[in-house]
């Protein structure tokens, strides 16, 4: 079964170097490793030398093919064991574009024994697994340096004793870029515009110009038209679709007039009744500063209701309702000059009245801005 997954393992790290290209440059890396061998294969731990080739594939997986060999004193008796290992070896990074990148391995390979550590003679070889976990630092545009932690599943019983053996590597090294680095692209070519038409002078070119034929010496906006704003509701003679509004009125970005209404959200009456909850106050005191805010505006106040009762109670419920709004706001010192009220009953709902959210919002009080 251990053999399985090192061949299924062989299969995904071959995939990942036929992925799509990445335009970066390979790396050589040479690196200094310390391994501490299984107990079972009674070998002590020590240094030994490492060397890698391999390059990104994309912003986030590298591969490498690896080469590492270590030689061991075998414990008890005279006589070392060498380890060499052929793999390789797919790394995924992590902080995408940070100069320091922490990376996950995985790896397989070929593990070889060889020398006089056991009763007799070893030589023998069979396949590894590897995983890792380390960090990759780049230090400038050609060295950076990397330091890792593996763990390797040796396969080889060359002691005749078990199956397999845990083996754990602790290497550093560095990575040194082959070749220039890439190079930029070359800056687009600044190609001259062709110069353009201003038929009437008045300095926008004619394929801007909403008023081609402005008099001479004229001052305009962007567009080529007379800059100013004949009717004075803020919106300018080129932008404006209505050139001719009423004195006052409230008018969108198109010089339109439109009706502007404040809806009183949060201003309740008992059930069935005029008379306000304490929680409207609140809300109430706030339309009194905007009127004061606003010396000028000239509002009606509406009163609105469902669909519940019948018409003509709904219409005069809605006008009792108004007139109590109305008179609030005068208590609190905005001018009656300022002020009308009515009562629209049901007549004009903004929601459906056969749901309970759509009849709540039908039940409500509203400031209509005039002219």
């Amino acid at each position: 079964m251990k053999k399985q997954l090192l061949a299924l393992t062989l299969s995904c790290v071959a995939g990942s170097a036929l992925a799509a290209e990445y335009d970066d440059r390979w790396m050589l890396s040479p690196s200094l490793i310390f391994t501490a061998t299984d107990g079972a294969k009674n070998l002590e731990s020590d240094f030994g030398l490492g060397l890698a080739l391999g390059k990104f594939f994309n912003d986030k997986w590298s591969v490498d093919f690896e080469l590492d060999r270590a030689s061991f004193d075998a414990e008890g008796r005279n006589g070392s064991v060498s380890q060499t290992g052929f793999g390789l070896m797919t790394r995924y990074h992590f902080n995408e574009g940070s100069s320091l990148r922490p990376f996950l391995g995985i790896g397989a390979g070929v593990l070889d024994h060889d020398g006089s550590g056991a009763a007799s003679a070893v030589d023998s070889s069979d396949l590894m697994l590897n995983l890792a976990a380390g960090i990759r630092k780049k230090i400038n545009d050609r060295v950076g340096f990397m330091t890792e932690v593996k763990y390797r599943l040796d396969t080889d019983d060359y002691t005749g004793t078990q199956s397999s053996y845990d083996d754990y590597l602790f290497g550093m090294g560095l990575n040194v870029a082959l070749g220039a680095a890439a190079k930029a692209m070359p800056a687009a070519e600044i190609v001259e515009p062709a110069p353009q038409l201003d038929s009437d002078g008045d300095g926008v070119s004619d394929q801007r110009d909403r008023c081609p034929n402005t008099p001479a010496g004229m001052k305009v906006d962007a567009y080529g038209c007379h800059d100013g704003d004949d009717d004075n509701d803020g919106v300018k003679n080129s932008m404006d679709k209505c050139p001719n509004s009423r004195p006052g009125a409230v008018v969108d970005a198109d010089g339109c007039e439109v009706q502007v209404v404040i809806e009183l959200q949060g201003v309740y009456f008992d059930l069935d009744k005029s008379t306000l909850k304490p929680e409207s106050i609140a809300i109430l005191d706030a339309a009194v500063r905007t009127m004061g805010q606003h010396g000028t505006l000239v509002v009606e106040v509406a009163g609105h209701t469902d669909s519940t009762a019948s018409e003509a109670y709904n219409q005069g419920l809605s006008e009792r309702r108004a007139r109590v709004v109305y008179n609030y706001l005068v208590d609190k010192g905005v001018s009656a000059d300022r002020m009308t009220w009515n009562g629209y009953g049901e007549l004009s709902p903004i929601a459906t009245n056969d749901t309970e959210a759509g009849r709540a919002k039908n039940r409500r009080t509203e400031l209509v801005i005039q002219d």
